[in-house]
């Protein structure tokens, strides 16, 4: 079980990494690295979507680099196990904020592990074995 939750999280933040580069699926013709690109709370402050979209490579990267660490620490692999429940978190926290902010609708799944995961790890002592 852990392996398969371990595995799980990799593949989660690696999903982050992928979205950052692949077109936005509303306009296509936009080109690579645009899904991120449009954000309802930054256009609404003021922010052009060039200007929006290091907030989300940045938030991006964090979520990829935090799932895929949260994971290697559950495989005892780079990172100390006792890392990997924080980890997760974080990196589900940091996840929600960007597909909040960079809402799609495509992106549902994602806010339903994010709080999947938060819920889980926050509200009981569960560990897998």
């Amino acid at each position: 079980m852990k392996t398969i939750i371990a595995l799980f999280l990799i593949l989660h933040g690696l999903v982050h990494a992928i979205l950052a580069m692949v077109p936005d699926p509303n306009k296509p013709e936009s080109g690579f690295g645009t899904f991120f690109s449009r954000s309802w709370l930054l256009t609404g402050l003021g922010l052009s979507e060039s200007a929006a979209r290091p907030i989300a490579i940045v938030l991006a990267a964090v979520a990829t680099i935090g799932f895929i660490a949260a994971g290697l620490a559950l495989l005892e692999i780079l990172v100390p196990f006792g890392w990997w429940r924080i980890l997760a978190i974080a990196s589900a926290m940091v996840s929600l904020l960007l597909l909040v902010v960079f809402w799609n609708l495509y992106l549902i799944i994602g806010v339903a592990i994010d709080v999947v995961i938060l819920v889980t790890l926050i509200f009981t002592d569960w560990t897998p074995e």
